[in-house]
């Protein structure tokens, strides 16, 4: 028989292969054995982690437990308890069901399984290592199940390799395990990473209350309640009012029958619903839970079941939309009652904690409008060297604002066309390196305090760089669990809204390694964007004048940190060759 150019993988290669596609990141045995725990009726579940998940991730439940016969079978491949035949897959009401997490996860790493079933009167322990049972033996333990995984990946050094900074894989978890606190209400759940407690959400703690743990303050407090009920779908949650958006869609969270999934159709019709009253770039915040029969929906179309397929994707798009677009026309008509009967209600968000510190420098908006704080660039200075200050454009120039984005100066040679917030990004960045280079930055203290609730991945990027952001300018205190004062802001942009330019900037740093780049410069980049004017905004002629003066004092004034042109002319002799007048 001649050489075969087709070979037939081993076992073992297969099931690490399959592991693969299952378990990407310690964040991902997390979610498996979580959604194991779930579906085994668990009212309480514990989760310790140790080195962000390489070392040690340990999930321990009350739920019905499993015999000694299941536990061996649960950690073959392709084995469940959930389906047993094709047509079980139209009905899938359980979070695991595909037969692979147990074995997948053993696949890679050296594995405890202790469990016991019901009033049984002894558990069963198993160990296992790249899948293959090692030891097995009885053992004492009340009714539930705890899987112990040690050294993930320590036999596929490829996968191990390429695992982030420890920083950015916690943070992967704790969104994962805020997923479930979110989705299950009536379920205790506790993370935590060495020593430190994370999350905790108890047994009676509400949605909202869930939501403000997993999402923090600032955005659960600017979220209104949204629902909506037909014969075929069930909407509940909570939506942000237009004016509260992010940089990203992150706090998005969608639930489909309890399930947590990425969806593009249901990212969409939130768009939808909100399309007219956003700023570019900016997205709302959401959690939303949409229940519906099994068989119109297909949640077998990915290992992670995270995506899943609609049957009839445009009535469900509909249902969102119109339900969000309906609660706000029944804010508009509330504030309508209210304003007639002159009255100011604070606030309609929910849940708004009572606290001696004010919750932002802009609270909550009743309006569905933007406006920007007058006198924007009174923070602006003029550098040492032109110490009396002197205009280098006259305030008499023929000078506007075009599309809410473009600053037009109308000259004897032609027309110069500035982006504002390009323009403004320079002069930010060009302060904050000068301040970075040569000392303190001239401060701003803050009247009322602003309070930041992150949430608990915004927190982790905190702690990691609240001393680079002190080094700006940023005086940021802890004020308890995951909650900081703002006490003082850099001068430069005292009268921006401090709030969301923080948040932004975590928004950014949280895509980074931390361990891989200069944090102090890549702060500086962020928080010249995040602090700049942006596009829409409205600019007075002063303001205008006085950007543009304090554009021409940079060092490097033609483009912003990114590489844009901040400036662009148009000559007069352009413009009659555009007309061939020449």
């Amino acid at each position: 028989m001649g050489d075969h150019k087709i070979n037939v993988l081993s076992e073992e290669t297969i099931g690490k292969i399959s592991a693969g596609e299952v378990v990407e990141r310690p964040a991902s045995v997390v979610k498996e054995l979580v959604e194991n725990a779930i579906d085994a009726g668990s009212d309480s579940i514990e989760i310790e982690i140790h080195a962000a998940g390489r070392s040690l991730i340990r999930v321990a439940d009350n739920g019905e437990g499993m015999t000694p016969e299941d536990a061996k079978i649960a950690c073959m491949r392709h084995t469940t308890s959930k389906i047993r035949d094709i047509n079980d897959l139209e009905h899938v009401y359980t979070l695991g069901f595909r037969g692979e997490a147990l074995s997948s996860i053993a696949a890679v790493s050296q594995m405890d399984l202790t469990s016991c079933a019901g009033s049984a009167e002894t558990g069963v322990y198993m160990y296992l290592e790249s899948g293959n049972v090692q030891k097995i033996r009885p053992v004492g333990r009340s009714r539930g199940t705890t899987v112990e995984v040690r050294n993930l990946f320590y036999n596929v050094p490829a996968r191990r390799k390429f695992l982030k900074k420890e920083s950015t894989e916690l943070a992967e978890i704790v969104n994962v395990v805020g997923r479930f606190i979110v989705s299950c209400p009536d379920i205790e759940i506790k993370l935590v990473h060495g020593e430190k407690r994370i999350l905790h959400a108890p047994k009676g703690m509400d949605l909202h209350g869930r939501i403000r743990l997993v999402l923090g303050g600032d955005i659960s407090d600017q979220m209104i309640d949204v629902s909506a009920n037909s014969e075929t779908y069930k909407l509940s949650g909570y939506i942000s009012r237009p004016s509260s958006t992010r940089k990203d869609k992150r706090a998005q969270l969608f639930f489909v029958n309890g399930r947590f999934i990425r969806s593009r159709v249901l990212g969409d019709a939130v768009y939808d619903a909100y399309r007219s009253m956003l700023e570019r770039g900016r997205y709302p915040f959401v959690a939303l839970f949409l229940k519906m029969s099994s068989s119109e929906i297909d949640v077998n179309v990915h290992p992670t079941k995270l995506q899943v397929k609609f049957g009839d994707e445009k009535t469900v798009r509909n249902v969102i939309t119109a339900a969000i677009k309906d609660r706000f026309e029944q804010i508009k008509r509330e504030e309508v009652v209210v304003q007639s009967a002159e009255l100011r209600v604070p606030g309609t968000g929910i849940g708004a904690p009572e606290s001696p510190v004010s919750p932002g420098s802009s609270e909550v908006q009743t309006e569905f409008s933007y406006e920007v704080p007058e006198g924007i660039f009174q923070g602006l200075r003029a550098e040492k060297g032109s110490s009396r200050g002197e205009k280098i454009f006259p305030e008499d120039e023929d000078i506007f604002q075009m599309a809410g984005c473009y600053i037009v100066q109308v000259k004897p040679g032609g027309i110069t066309v500035t982006d504002q917030h390009a323009a403004h990004e320079r002069v930010l960045y060009e302060f904050f390196s000068k301040a970075a280079e040569t000392g303190p930055v001239e401060t701003q203290n803050l009247l009322f305090p602003v309070r930041l609730d992150l949430s608990a991945d915004e927190s982790v990027i905190m702690e990691k760089t609240r001393e680079y952001f002190g080094t700006l300018g940023f005086q940021v205190e802890p004020f308890g669990t995951r909650t900081y004062v703002v006490q003082a802001v850099p001068a430069v942009i005292k009268d921006r809204d401090v709030q969301t330019v923080i948040h932004d900037i975590l928004t950014d740093l949280s895509s980074y390694d931390l361990s891989k780049i200069a944090i102090v410069e890549e702060l500086i980049k962020v928080s010249s964007c995040r602090a700049a004017v942006k596009a829409g905004d409205a600019l007075s002629k002063e303001e205008m004048i006085s950007l543009l003066d304090q554009l021409q004092r940079c060092a490097l004034p033609f483009t912003c940190p990114h590489g844009r042109p901040t400036m662009s002319e148009i000559t007069v002799d352009e413009l009659e060759k555009r007309f061939r007048r020449k």
